[in-house]
């Protein structure tokens, strides 16, 4: 009989502490803004935030419990290789501080997608793109909150529904009242949370394997500090070339995302907006080398005591082995099971927060853009909320219909933006680098990157190759915890029908056959095999959006080259198509003299934000308009002269 540690009134108290403290955040912002009720304030934070905060709140919006969870479970059964992948985050996003925000500040837009429209002259581009990211965003944030939710119920033996519900309500509700202040004055209190909970279970963990010295030497004589996968093979899942540039331009998509430019536009100037980017660096670092640090101790604890709890049975499901750890060998202290799942939860909330955030933006600024343009500026606010309370049901849903998936939480979060966002990251990275790419050939590489991915990544899942792990610590000293498992289920009793379904799991596994310790698969034996008749299927994740991005821009460049031809053969002017001095606002700073494109003045600059005042004015936008341009000048028409500017633009 299976014998269980429950959460007790201790570990309730914290985690209930803990994720009632964004919601007093919102409310806070909600009534000491109520009287700024404009989409500037509600979604840019009136473009005046502090630097260290929104640094903090970029930081934590990419880290969730996807990683919290999954990175420890990566190095334990893969190896310390991963560490790698810190390196090639942290030079993402310097690339993104290079080119990124000197390219999209200046421009003062809320929407990424709004660049492609000016660069491309296309809105059906604007409109294709928009709901692409959208639709990347919903199943990204679907896996973010359905981690801990799991968690919750493997611990506290709650429903998963209920798990979902109050999670998603959480983050939803904090998001929609308080808006963006609230999202990034909230990632910072659960960026401290999630960092208190890494470095306990960290020093926890190497404490009980005997130091940090042991930990090192059990994880080379485990064979986790191997880095000699130089193969140049696709086809290995983790290799020295796929964690570097694979990952890295899967990072990279963060960059061009809707949520960093939010990040980026909520500061005061150009210098500010890059300084978010190159802070973030460090903090993403350290994030990753304590998470890779972690595995190695989880592997060198349970080594010690010669206990694999994946191979012995008593979890189910690679990902669980770091809950399993603070369940089990965390018991003595008291609140930390509580602690813990508050850890997850806010990884998770401060991913969740940002995405419905971004999600309601787009929708009200590049899809109903048209229609509300009458409306009054209040209302549009108002409606912006009720899509941030909308997307956040939605995505609670969908979560409950995603934990049929399996597979480690770190690959398939990988594995959709790499699939669906490298398109979008090459039609950004051609617009801003190559003057002559146009529309159609934009349009072309996105339709055709995308059909590539979608139809290589649906191919990989449905082949469902075995993902091969190192030799496991043994299970000689798995006597002491005999008996010992996580939850099956609501009752803590195992199904007994033909078809047994396994909830213990981060994502549920489906048996055909009695589940049962003859019939578990052991670690050393699995071998992975590749269909070799047909190679896509089995290359790695982590070449998805480096084939996407190569196959995007080179038939993008093809079609325009060929369109521009046709139009200059047939005489046909194409105004976004000639007139490279108009362009030359919208490719990288560091190309325009590459290109022989003359910068853009000051008072070029001048026209552009008044013409983005006359769209502002539309929305009616009262007050005074302060703008600065890339020189760090201030230009403040007077209220008439803009206003007679505004006539003339109209």
């Amino acid at each position: 009989m299976l014998h269980q540690i429950s959460l007790n009134v201790i570990d309730y108290v914290v985690a209930v502490t803990i994720l009632l403290t964004p919601m007093s955040i919102g409310i806070w912002y909600a009534v000491k803004d109520s009287d700024k009720a404009n989409r500037t304030e509600y979604l840019l934070g009136g473009r005046k935030m502090s630097v260290i905060p929104v640094a903090v709140s970029f930081f934590i919006t990419y880290q969730s419990a996807i990683s919290l969870m999954g990175i420890p479970a990566e190095v334990y059964f893969h190896g310390f290789i991963y560490i790698l992948t810190a390196f090639s985050i942290a030079s993402s996003f310097l690339l993104g501080a290079a080119l990124f925000v000197p390219l999209m500040y200046p421009l003062q837009i809320t929407s990424v997608f709004e660049y492609l429209k000016l660069r491309y002259k296309s809105e059906t581009l604007r409109i294709w793109s928009t709901v692409v990211a959208m639709f990347t965003t919903i199943c990204f944030m679907a896996i973010t909150l359905l981690s801990p939710a799991l968690a919750l119920q493997a611990l506290a033996n709650i429903p998963l529904w209920i798990s979902l519900a109050v999670i998603g309500a959480v983050g939803t509700i904090y998001t929609a009242i308080g808006g963006i202040k609230s999202v990034v004055w909230t990632d910072v209190f659960q960026c401290v949370i999630v960092f208190i909970g890494i470095f306990t279970v960290l020093i926890r963990a190497c404490t009980n394997a005997g130091g940090m010295h042991n930990v090192f030497r059990l994880s080379n004589d485990g064979g986790r500090m191997k880095f000699n996968k130089f193969v140049p093979d696709l086809r290995i899942r983790h290799s020295i070339w796929g964690l570097t540039i694979g990952i890295f331009l899967i990072w990279l998509v963060n960059s061009f995302s809707q949520s960093s430019l939010q990040r980026i536009a909520c500061t005061q100037n150009i210098k500010q907006a890059r300084l978010v980017y190159l802070l973030t660096v460090p903090m993403l670092m350290v994030y990753s080398t304590l998470l890779c640090e972690t595995g190695l101790a989880l592997f060198a604890y349970f080594s010690s005591v010669e206990c694999d709890p994946y191979e012995a049975g008593m979890i189910s499901n690679l990902n669980q082995l770091e809950p399993f750890f603070v369940l089990y060998a965390m018991a003595d202290l008291p609140g930390m099971a509580g602690f813990f799942v508050s850890v997850l939860c806010s990884g998770s909330l401060s991913t969740l927060s940002s995405g419905i955030n971004a999600l309601a933006t787009n929708t009200v600024e590049d899809i109903l853009r048209r229609p509300l343009r009458s409306l009054e500026e209040e209302t549009i606010t108002f409606i912006t909320k009720v899509f941030v309370l909308v997307y956040g049901a939605i995505i609670i849903s969908l979560s409950y219909l995603a934990k049929s998936f399996q597979g480690p939480v770190t690959q398939m979060a990988n594995s959709i933006f790499a699939a669906l966002g490298s398109p979008l990251l090459g039609i950004y990275l051609m617009g801003g680098a190559v003057p002559w790419a146009n529309k159609f050939g934009a349009i072309a590489g996105l339709a055709i990157s995308l059909t590539f991915n979608i139809w290589m990544s649906v191919g990989h899942l449905v082949q469902n190759e075995v993902t091969p792990i190192l030799s496991s610590p043994g299970t000689e000293g798995c006597d002491v915890w005999q008996g010992i498992s996580i939850p099956t289920d609501q009752q803590g009793e195992a199904k007994t029908n033909s078809k047994i379904v396994n909830t213990t799991g981060v994502f549920r596994i489906e048996y055909e056959t009695l589940l049962n310790k003859s019939n578990k698969i052991n670690a050393n034996d699995i071998k992975r095999t590749y269909n070799e008749d047909f190679f896509i299927y089995s290359i790695s994740y982590e070449w998805y959006s480096f084939l996407g991005l190569i196959i995007c821009i080179a038939v993008g460049l093809i079609v325009s080259y060929v369109t521009n031809s046709i139009a200059y053969c047939t005489r046909q002017e194409v105004r976004d198509l000639n007139d490279t001095n108009a362009d030359a606002k919208y490719i990288f700073p560091v190309l325009v003299k590459l290109w022989g494109l003359k910068e853009p003045s000051t008072l070029f600059e001048t026209t552009s934000l008044l013409m983005t005042a006359a769209s502002e004015k539309r929305y009616n936008i009262k007050g005074e308009p302060s703008f600065k341009t890339k020189n760090s000048t201030n230009v403040q028409p007077s209220y008439q002269l803009l206003k007679t500017r505004i006539t003339k633009f109209e």
